[in-house]
């Protein structure tokens, strides 16, 4: 599991909250942000200010107050001590949506496509030989020109695409997602139990740990027998941030991660993965 996931951390941490861990928030600091959906519930609000809150919790021992403003669709949260305000920041306004997907490969998405090459000449491969999971990468300014193509094709419901996590300047890739059923995922953060940390203390390097709940054990150890030696992509908010290929089958319901991580990062995402996903979006308005 650890060959499988190693990278997971790395790609996480640095993709979604490599912008954080330098700006200091002063004491009293206030941030206030805002749905961004229509005919928001103020049941959602509530229910959201309570996860954000459990996360907070769970990320710092930082004094906070979280305040529910459900006539506007915001919250309040006012940070009493000093704390790192851009990753806060993301943890009050990420979706937290994670999902287990298994990828089409070169050839069975040319199947998919019967034979029509429009796409993979709008992308560039960076694997001749396909052996990796990904359709094909382009630079960031030319994602759009290929999401105006992908309107264009049916799959009938057996595929979808999503891309990487965008890093700085460098290109992004896009994965072809196998859809199972109604079931869309092979797991979700629902079927997560627990997720927690701790660090080894002859190396120092942290460790995340991953549970997953009894009724995932088999449909885990399933999804990674029907798909060895093909990629299983882990997706955050529609965005991959990993895409190994399975070697060997993975039971018991547990996985390890390990990476060069600190343990805010990993204090991160385990708050994250901890807490559900928030029932609507935000944006950080003040």
């Amino acid at each position: 599991m650890k060959t499988i996931m190693y990278i997971l951390i790395s790609v996480f941490a640095f993709g979604i909250i490599s912008n954080g861990f330098t700006n200091q928030a002063n004491a009293e600091t206030k941030v206030l942000i805002q749905s961004t959906g229509n005919h928001i519930s103020s049941a959602s609000i509530s229910q959201s200010a309570k996860i954000i809150s459990a996360r907070l919790t769970d990320f710092s021992s930082g004094k906070f107050e979280v305040t529910a403003i459900p006539e506007k669709n915001q919250i309040q949260v006012t940070l009493a001590d000093n704390q790192d305000l851009k990753v806060i920041e993301n943890l009050l306004v990420q979706r937290g949506a994670i999902a287990f997907y298994a990828t089409y490969n070169h050839e069975r998405l040319s199947e998919l496509l019967k034979g029509d090459n429009q796409l993979f000449s709008l992308l560039k491969s960076n694997d001749p030989d396909h052996s990796i999971a990904t359709v094909g990468c382009t630079a960031i300014t030319e994602v759009e020109k290929v999401n105006s193509y992908l309107k264009t094709v049916t799959l009938n419901q057996k595929c979808k695409f999503a891309w990487s996590q965008s890093s700085g300047d460098t290109d992004v890739c896009l994965y072809a997602l196998r859809l199972e059923g109604e079931r869309g995922a092979l797991l979700t953060g629902s079927d997560i139990e627990t997720v927690k940390f701790n660090q080894d203390k002859a190396s120092g390097t942290y460790e995340l740990g991953i549970e997953f709940k009894k009724p995932a054990h088999k449909l885990w150890a399933d999804a990674t027998m029907r798909n060895i030696n093909n990629a299983i992509a882990i997706v955050l908010d529609n965005k991959v941030i990993y895409a190994p290929v399975l070697k060997s089958i993975i039971e018991g319901g547990k996985c390890s991660i390990t990476g060069d991580f600190t343990k805010s990062q990993v204090q991160y995402l385990a708050a994250l993965c901890n807490n559900g996903e928030l029932p609507v979006s935000f944006e950080v308005v003040k």
